[in-house]
């Protein structure tokens, strides 16, 4: 019964540590995303696309919303004229920016020469 019990427990958890975490990360767009947003300002919509470059609208909207319901993202609602949504981390997506500090690091060290 007990090893019955431990194989079922074995079976949930992912064969990874990181694997919760690359499916959300591992996303195009996604680290992109939480990069322009960890200076701390609220982005609309249009200004996150401008910055990411290329990304296709129907991408980058399914990337905010994935990510606000993963809890790193806030959206909000603007009541104004004209109304409008702006984009922010949580404390969650914030915590990303220690990651992505290195992952920058790592690229510049030893991929960026291959960009040039």
């Amino acid at each position: 019964m007990i090893s019955s019990v431990k194989s079922m427990l074995a079976v949930e958890q992912p064969l990874c540590p990181v694997e919760p975490a690359a499916q959300i990360v591992g996303q195009k767009w996604t680290l992109q995303i939480v990069y322009f947003l960890l200076d701390g300002r609220s982005m609309r919509f249009c200004e996150l696309q401008e910055q990411l470059g290329g990304v296709n609208p129907s991408t980058l909207s399914s990337r905010l919303k994935m990510l606000e319901e993963e809890g790193l993202v806030r959206r909000n609602q603007i009541r104004a004229i004209p109304p409008h949504v702006e984009y922010s981390l949580t404390e969650m997506g914030c915590d990303l920016g220690s990651v992505i500090r290195e992952v920058t690091r790592w690229s510049n060290h030893w991929l960026c020469g291959r960009c040039r």
